[in-house]
């Protein structure tokens, strides 16, 4: 059987809920006399399977990216070239669902520069470095561990395994009707994951607690992060329904902007997590630039609201990230 029959949409999306339905019995069964040896080697093959997930070429970031490096995303120059995914995963898709994608590109209020996606960098070493230190631990990182390992191996796990199959739903293929909200699940999913991850870390009691900031630093971005990704996924997915109206596009995109807000205000100051607060200002910066670089859309009726309303998602976009940026200050307050 080939991998593109193996990434069905209905089998990831069932996949994706038997993950977060059995988070309860793996957490149970892990924080209940599991030995630190099966927790290192179930975060190990957890993030190893990510990081296979993640390298799999024809995603859809990897197409905007391949797409910006040739010019063609430039907004005085939208682009009209449909290119097809050949990717053992995702061969077969149909040409209306890259055209869909490239719909989005114009509608979407919510669509982060591409210089954002730069905080991937620091998750991935930060991540591969946390799982790494597990397995060439000292004294004092090994009594740290042994505390916070029992607490977040479970939510760890899931986490990597949602994002795995992100990476397989955030495909053109993927892109008609409820399929395009697939990516969107599985993205919430390790967003949710990695939220029981930081709440369980911060808890944890680690008698340094200078040694758990650090060892949580990476995944505590990575919760950040996909928090605010799965409002882009969203938002992209809706523009790329082309009977979403402009309205209902720009409120989603404004609601996203001002959720995005109250989630790094409130999860910054609720668990004196700085660096949860800055990982949301900068992907609010982000995309309040990405508004002064949007692509005109086609249709000139859609393009006189959705210009109006890109001029509000910047400001909104523009004041969330300066709001998550006092909250993590206070935290050294």
């Amino acid at each position: 059987m080939s991998l593109s029959a193996l990434n069905s949409p209905s089998l990831v999306a069932a996949c994706g809920v038997a993950t977060l339905a059995g988070l309860p019995l793996l957490d149970a069964a892990v924080s209940s006399g599991a030995s630190l040896a099966i927790l290192k080697g179930l975060n190990l093959a957890a993030f190893a399977s990510n990081a296979v997930a993640v390298s799999v070429p024809g995603r859809l970031d990897g197409q905007q990216d391949s797409e910006m490096r040739e010019g063609n995303l430039n907004p005085s120059k939208p682009n009209t070239r449909n290119t097809k995914e050949d990717s053992p995963l995702v061969r077969g898709g149909k040409e209306e669902s890259t055209s869909a994608y490239s719909l989005n590109r114009s509608r979407t209020l919510i669509n982060p520069s591409g210089w954002a996606f730069a905080i991937w960098g620091p998750i991935y070493l930060g991540e591969a470095a946390f799982v790494t230190s597990q397995m060439l631990a000292s004294d004092t990182t090994l009594t740290a561990l042994s505390a916070l390992l029992p607490h977040i191996t479970a939510p760890f796990v899931a986490a990597n395994i949602l994002q795995s199959f992100w990476c397989a739903s955030f495909r053109p293929s993927y892109g008609e009707g409820w399929k395009r909200y697939v990516s969107v699940a599985m993205l919430g999913g390790t967003a949710y994951s990695l939220s029981l991850v930081h709440s369980a870390g911060c808890a944890a009691l680690v008698a340094d607690q200078t040694l758990q900031s650090y060892l949580l630093l990476p995944l505590t971005m990575h919760f950040g992060w996909t928090s605010a990704a799965t409002l882009v996924n969203l938002n992209g997915s809706l523009a790329s329904d082309v009977n979403a109206s402009p309205r209902s596009l720009t409120a989603l995109g404004h609601s996203s902007a001002l959720a995005a807000t109250l989630l790094g205000v409130g999860v910054t100051i609720a668990h004196a997590s700085p660096a949860y607060g800055l990982t949301l200002a900068w992907a609010l910066a982000a995309c309040a630039d990405g508004m002064t670089k949007r692509i005109p859309a086609d249709s000139s009726e859609e393009e006189a609201v959705l210009s109006k309303a890109a001029k509000v998602q910047k400001n909104l976009c523009f004041a969330g990230s300066f709001v998550c940026v006092v909250a993590a200050a206070s935290c050294w307050v």
